[in-house]
């Protein structure tokens, strides 16, 4: 891929006492590839007093 660049857009963060979940699209802008879109979304669990990404899904279009 080379270097890459990478925008986050329609970000959206939702919150409970034990979890965060993050979903957005992204656009990555690479050196050797082009241009690549998806959407994303990733849970965190807490776990003692930080979080570990206990979910990671990607989608590429």
């Amino acid at each position: 891929m080379g270097k890459a660049t990478t925008k986050l857009t329609d970000e959206v963060y939702q919150m409970t006492s034990d979890y965060i979940i993050v979903s957005a699209n992204y656009e990555t802008t690479t050196e050797k590839i082009g241009i690549i879109k998806g959407k994303f979304s990733q849970i965190w669990k807490k776990t003692g007093n930080s979080y570990s990404i206990y979910h990671d899904e990607f989608e590429m279009n």
